[in-house]
């Protein structure tokens, strides 16, 4: 099992070829390539005539340092009205077809797509779900056009009123797995977890990871404090981490460790960084290897 991490909050702090040579020097064999917030605020070299050449240039870079790009995270900043049904037609889908076809030439095998949810879950459950449906089904062409699977990911809202989180788009599991059935699109879709949004709205990301089973290909691996959104290191919030490790094991998870600890770049400089690359990598060696204990012991 592969032992990856997000980029994007590395790449705003060094840059992108001194993001892959402290990962890779960290121990890293694969990175999960983060295309938000760059490729939103419209000065990304994603963005332009230039994104081939770009892509190459950052192709070669890993290459040279031993490592792949196992998945992406497309753009989700978008400034949707609440309560208003989105046309994502005429903004999102031209950027998430340039986005999926700049993870093809990064030889990315999968890429990250947010569901729309800026309506309220529970108010409007049907019409989100079937926007989603048609949102989902909209990139299907792009995702066979460029080789490149779109992973769905469970969300979380805020109630702006009470000031706590609630339930969003495919948070409940077994929502999730009637929804990814609904698509019926095994060739263009998978499920990824992120273990972080389970606990925020009540699930369990140990319970999901049996519910989904093995529709489960992917993960965003972080720990929180089950109030906000923290992205953390493993074993720095709340979650039960055997639990989840003994859930993934039950599955026989065959995806990768993908850590999305968004948080772990915030304080020291550059200087530091290889330290806490070299400390996260080792966690998710830890991670890994109580996995594979759990399956032994079976």
């Amino acid at each position: 099992m592969r032992i990856s991490t997000e980029t994007g909050s590395l790449i705003q702090k060094v840059g992108e070829r001194r993001m892959i040579e402290i990962l890779s020097q960290a121990g890293f064999q694969a990175l999960d390539y983060t295309f938000s917030p760059f490729m939103e605020e419209g000065d990304s070299p994603w963005n332009g005539s230039g994104y081939k050449a770009h892509a190459r240039e950052i192709a070669e870079i890993a290459r040279d340092h031993g490592v792949v790009f196992n998945q992406a995270h497309a753009p989700f900043l978008f400034q949707l009205a609440v309560d208003e049904v989105p046309d994502y037609t005429r903004h999102i889908l031209p950027l998430l077809a340039r986005c999926l076809e700049c993870a093809s030439l990064l030889g990315i095998p999968h890429v990250v797509v947010h569901p729309l949810h800026n309506l309220r879950y529970r108010k409007f459950h049907d019409v989100v779900w079937k926007l989603n449906l048609d949102f989902y089904r909209s990139l299907a062409s792009y995702a066979q056009e460029f080789g490149v699977k779109i992973a769905l990911e469970n969300m979380f809202q805020s109630d702006a009123l009470r000031k706590t989180i609630v339930l969003d788009m495919l948070n409940d599991p077994n929502e999730y797995v009637s929804f990814y059935d609904e698509l019926d699109d095994k060739e263009h879709f998978i499920c990824l977890l992120d273990t972080g949004h389970s606990g925020l709205a009540g699930e369990d990301a140990a319970d999901s990871i049996r519910i989904l089973g093995p529709r489960l290909k992917a993960l965003h691996v972080n720990d929180n404090c089950f109030t906000d959104d923290h992205h953390l290191i493993p074993y720095q919030g709340m979650i039960d981490w055997d639990r989840v490790l003994h859930a993934l094991s039950d599955i026989g998870y065959r995806g990768d460790f993908t850590f999305e600890a968004l948080h772990v770049w915030e304080h020291g400089d550059e200087s530091f960084y290889p330290v806490q690359a070299r400390y996260l990598y080792e966690v998710g060696q830890y991670m890994v290897q109580r996995i594979e204990q759990f399956k032994s012991k079976k």
